[in-house]
């Protein structure tokens, strides 16, 4: 795992594994994040809006995952310059804050996830792993006239509330997996979609929510 820097003649360490561009102000975050996710991915950092722009060109990431306060500009700014030359290219937003308004703005940019730095790893790692395959967690934010949607539960999706609801009663992934005949990263897609949507951040919130919603 490359220390953050300006990202210039990147070499791979581990070809073969997605590529992941991670940028955050924070280094501590960068040197965590990079050691749990280093045997799943390649995986690069930066700290600072440049160096995020050059190592798009640089390390040729599949993926990206950036903060909306970043040295020398805004994450929201950034995406957009990124995706004017690399629209192929998934972004993930890895933010502190979680109030719809910067969820909505992280879908107008056109990236493909929003994810608070309170969940754990394995929630960035499933969204990663989702958005490699195509999938966003960001799809059907604002209605047709192009207001935003309101976290709800008319805001799920009816497979969405299926798993909610056995994620209320104490199914982990693989049993919702089998219970719904589709496979464990689809039932951790869901579960990641189902927070994210909802602004939630844990196993006891979802349930919660889903007593008080009457889908449990």
């Amino acid at each position: 795992m490359s220390s953050p820097a300006t990202a210039l003649a990147y070499t791979p360490t581990q070809p073969g594994l997605p590529r992941v561009l991670m940028a955050d102000d924070h280094n501590l975050i960068l040197d965590a994040l990079g050691a749990l996710m280093s045997s799943d991915f390649e995986i690069l950092t930066v700290d600072s809006c440049d160096s995020f722009l050059s190592a798009v060109d640089e390390f040729k990431p599949d993926v990206a995952v950036l903060d909306v306060n970043m040295p020398g500009g805004d994450g929201f700014s950034t995406a957009r310059k990124v995706l004017d030359s690399r629209p192929d290219l998934p972004i993930v937003f890895l933010s502190m804050y979680t109030d719809s308004s910067y969820i909505d703005q992280a879908a107008r940019v056109g990236a493909k996830a929003y994810l608070s730095k309170h969940v754990p790893a394995q929630e960035l790692v499933s969204a990663l792993r989702s958005v490699l395959d195509g999938n966003s967690l960001l799809e059907d934010r604002t209605d047709p006239s192009g207001s935003s949607s309101t976290a709800g539960k008319a805001d799920l999706t009816a497979r969405q509330r299926e798993v909610l609801r056995l994620i209320a009663a104490g199914s982990t992934a693989k049993d919702i997996a089998n219970s719904l005949n589709i496979s464990v990263r689809t039932a951790e897609f869901h579960r990641a979609a189902i927070m994210q949507r909802l602004g939630l951040h844990s196993t006891a919130q979802m349930t919660r929510y889903a007593i008080a919603n009457e889908l449990s």
